[in-house]
């Protein structure tokens, strides 16, 4: 990728950036709130980035490491600087400007800033590296949608509580069949990285979809038992499933 090739896809970047806004100040529930609609604009953007860069680096590969992180780093550099002249130029004083960087606060600017820096060398070594990107993503958010039918399903029958419990005892077992699914693809990711994968999507869908369109609150994410220990389960079931079934690819070879 050229150094005027790397420019052009930063400005397709800045599009995605104001579309993804667009979307936030248009489309989200009023009852969410600026900081929460914010927090679930960060993100839409993020997963809009990944999607775009995704694409870019399929049209203008970057075969070298030192090239991902360097288109990576004028990447992020020149994030900062727009967004600091449309501060600035906008009213915005330095106190303002300081708190979209402020973390501590909740605010997930700098994470998202983070992910234009690293975004070009993780997703240039993931194609590189030939996984099978669509079947790994695909049986992720299969597993993401029986999880959540199963809640929804329980939870019109049985009530909240009941739900929460059927949910528990489906996680672990919906994570470790999606795992087996994946695994027979001959292009599946490495142990942790299917766990990874199949916990994250779920974690990032419960975000930027159920929270805030569905449940229109984010509460699901202040219960343990509702959230968080099924995470928790997804993830050592799915380890667990893809251990074994590598274990017993070794022995077969």
């Amino acid at each position: 990728m050229t150094p005027f090739r790397a420019v052009l896809a930063w400005l397709v970047l800045v599009a995605v950036a104001f579309l993804n806004g667009a979307l936030r100040v248009f489309a989200y529930p009023s009852t969410l709130g600026d900081f929460a609609a914010r927090q679930v604009a960060a993100g839409m953007g993020a997963v809009a980035f990944g999607i775009a860069i995704w694409f870019i680096l399929r049209r203008w590969p970057l075969p070298r490491p030192s090239q991902a992180w360097a288109t990576g780093a004028l990447w992020a550099l020149l994030t900062v600087a727009f967004e600091l002249v449309l501060a600035r130029r906008g009213g915005g004083s330095w106190a303002d400007v300081r708190a979209q960087y402020a973390i501590h606060e909740g605010s997930l600017w700098p994470l998202l800033v983070l992910w234009v820096l690293v975004a070009p060398a993780a997703l240039s070594r993931v194609q590189r590296s030939g996984v099978a990107v669509g079947a790994t993503l695909r049986w992720a958010v299969a597993g993401w949608i029986a999880c959540g039918l199963t809640f929804v399903l329980a939870r019109a029958a049985f009530g909240v509580d009941a739900a929460v419990v059927v949910h528990l005892l489906a996680a672990p077992v919906i994570g470790a069949a999606a795992t087996h699914r994946l695994w027979s693809h001959p292009r599946h990711p490495g142990v942790l990285a299917t766990a990874a994968v199949l916990t994250g999507t779920a974690a990032l869908l419960d975000a930027i979809l159920v929270a805030p369109f569905l449940e229109r609150s984010f509460a699901m994410f202040a219960s343990p038992a509702g959230t968080w220990i099924p995470l928790a389960l997804i993830f050592a079931a799915s380890a667990a499933a893809a251990g074994l079934l590598s274990r017993r690819a070794t022995r077969a070879a």
